[in-house]
């Protein structure tokens, strides 16, 4: 089901902290946390809290959660200093 989390989904185990990683941002309702195969010098994934398979699910339920996750992102470009490059 949309919004709970999946037993399957290497995401929610993230948020859930069944997988470890480095967080370097959270909110009430996303994690921030960098990719563990980076393919460029600063990247870190922002996920929603709630499990959705993908980006269109995500906004069609839940468009303010959706908001958060680009909020977040662009809190993390920042704390990141890549604002101008990332």
């Amino acid at each position: 089901m949309a919004g709970e989390p999946q037993s399957d989904c290497l995401f929610c185990k993230i948020v859930t902290g069944d997988i470890p990683a480095t967080i370097v941002r959270e909110s009430e309702t996303t994690v921030a946390f960098r990719d563990i195969n980076p393919q460029a010098p600063t990247h870190v994934l922002v996920i929603p809290k709630a499990h959705y398979p993908d980006a269109a699910s995500l906004a069609a339920a839940e468009p303010l959660i959706a908001a958060d996750v680009l909020r977040e992102a662009g809190l993390v470009a920042a704390d990141e200093k890549i604002v101008e490059s990332g």
